[in-house]
């Protein structure tokens, strides 16, 4: 990793961070259960359609087209780095659902007033924690953004990432807790492999 990855892309650690920083004031604020109600204050058909298919840009499928794309465009590094951190993000995903096996909302609140479950989109279980989707969503958000020559696109990127994690609590999949800990997951997973490949490339590695 470059000494000044974080000046030069200031952009998108700046959002990055007041936006984790705006999670975590909820989530002390709030408990699991009210600020997934909070969050949930109003539906709409029309916003059910949208974030029922817009979700699934947190999907694995997602982000591997995506690098399919840039390695079709010849930019071997990016897709690449797109694919080991989502294998990086999504296996430590799987870890820590297996270690930590939590109630998704439809389980969690079935004996609450809150109703908004949508039919053959609301999943049960317990692997709410973390979010998946939010993992993929902010890895990639963040490569792109580490290699987008234009950085004011860094807020484009991350308000794309941050709706695949919202939409996550929209359609009752997850908590804010398991977005946001999905989020610093693909975050962090995005960074290590940028690290990584700053040091294969230097020949340190």
């Amino acid at each position: 990793m470059k000494e000044n990855v974080v000046a030069i892309n200031r952009q998108f650690f700046f959002g990055f961070f007041l936006l984790m920083i705006m999670m975590m004031g909820l989530l002390g604020f709030y408990s699991k259960a009210d600020s997934f109600t909070v969050l949930n204050a109003y539906h709409a058909k029309w916003i059910d359609h949208f974030f029922t298919v817009y979700t699934n840009a947190g999907d694995g499928l997602f982000s591997i087209a995506i690098a399919v794309i840039f390695l079709f465009k010849r930019r071997f590094l990016i897709g690449i780095e797109i694919i080991v951190a989502f294998l990086l993000s999504g296996a430590i995903v799987q870890i820590l659902k297996y270690f930590f096996p939590m109630p998704r909302p439809s389980v969690f609140l079935a004996n609450a007033h809150y109703n908004h479950f949508i039919e053959n989109v609301t999943l049960t279980g317990h692997a709410s924690f973390p979010s998946g989707h939010s993992a993929s969503a902010f890895a990639l958000a963040t490569l792109l953004s580490l290699f987008d020559k234009n950085k004011n696109r860094s807020y484009l990127y991350l308000l794309l990432a941050a709706s695949v994690a919202y939409s996550r609590i929209y359609l009752a999949q997850h908590f804010l807790q398991d977005v946001f800990w999905g989020s610093v997951d693909g975050f962090v997973s995005a960074m290590i492999v940028w690290w990584l490949a700053g040091k294969w490339r230097a020949g340190k590695v």
